[in-house]
């Protein structure tokens, strides 16, 4: 175990209440229970931060809990009936950025992309296509636009009824800086390398990506999408997007029906302005969306005057695979 955790552990089942990082290290030093092989200036950071981490990353699982901001308990207080009932309650700190994806990332070639970016193409025959071609290749997303190649996203939308989770995206993101402040309808991730395993539902991983950010950004457990019964994301179709700084990105929509528990909230999320957005209407402010938002919603919308959807079941399991 890492022994800034066993610091933290051994302090606070001697105290028996939420603490501080500060507090605990004062503690373990005047209790003497310090490694020789720890120091440095900032070490309350570092315990914070080792704290969050395993909160973050072990979640259920983990053996500490905040109170509240920068208090820390131990799980097994929760189970104490001589602990008060006011540090029994966990509070879900909001995450200020997603875990970076390591591996090299997909991309398509532009020239292959451009002659698709009028149209909604169906996934399989979409990649089928560029394979065939050689037009995929995984690379460093900043050398794509120098090879001529546009990066391809996962797009997971929540769906509820004829309802989809919209949001505004905020500063925390490191994926999507130059979207900041506008509204958006799904959850973005980059589909990297190591998405794809023996076990995945489809040969690029799409799924998988959708599942890790739909965790990540939802503050979701993976049993949502294991367990018996759960409901697994779907692929819906691609789409290319141009974005107002002319680049040209490769989107592949998916959607997940989220179960009736679950309601987004900005105390537990690290999202703004959390609310449900009736799919099939006509938004007059559709410039406040980013442009794959916009895109999405445009054709959502153009379906929905010629009669070929009605909610936001039928969209996903309509898809798309016609020219706009």
């Amino acid at each position: 175990m890492d022994s800034y955790l066993q610091i933290a552990e051994a302090v606070l089942k001697s105290t028996r209440r939420p603490m501080s990082a500060r507090a605990i290290l004062d503690m373990a030093y005047q209790a003497g229970v310090v490694p020789s092989h720890l120091h440095g200036r900032t070490q309350q950071k570092t315990l914070q931060a080792r704290l969050s981490e395993d909160i973050l990353h072990h979640r259920e699982t983990s053996s500490f809990y905040r109170t509240e901001p920068g208090q820390f308990a131990l799980v097994e207080f929760l189970n104490d009936p001589k602990i008060p009932e006011e540090w029994k309650t966990r509070f879900p700190a909001r995450r200020r950025t997603r875990d970076l994806k390591r591996g090299d990332a997909l991309a398509v070639r532009r020239s292959f992309v451009d002659r698709f970016k009028n149209y909604v193409e169906e996934f399989d025959d979409f990649f089928k296509s560029a394979d065939a071609e050689g037009a995929l290749a995984y690379m460093h997303p900043d050398e794509m636009a120098k090879r001529g190649y546009c990066s391809a996203w996962t797009f997971s939308i929540a769906v509820r009824h004829e309802s989809f989770l919209a949001y505004r995206v905020g500063r925390y993101r490191d994926d999507r800086d130059a979207f900041a402040n506008k509204r958006s309808i799904g959850f973005p991730g980059a589909l990297a390398s190591e998405d794809a395993s023996l076990f995945s539902d489809d040969p690029l991983g799409v799924k998988d990506c959708a599942v890790s950010v739909l965790v990540q950004d939802l503050d979701l457990s993976f049993a949502t999408f294991d367990n018996d019964g759960a409901v697994r994301p779907t692929i819906d179709c691609v789409v290319a997007v141009e974005t107002d700084s002319d680049d040209l990105d490769v989107i592949i929509v998916v959607t997940w029906q989220c179960p009736d528990w679950f309601e987004p909230t900005t105390r537990r999320l690290s999202i703004n302005e959390p609310h449900w957005l009736i799919a099939a209407e006509q938004y007059n402010n559709i410039d406040d969306f980013e442009p794959w938002s916009r895109r999405i919603l445009s054709r959502f919308a153009d379906l929905k005057k010629r009669g070929s959807v009605g909610d936001a079941d039928t969209y996903r399991t309509t898809g798309g695979i016609s020219s706009v």
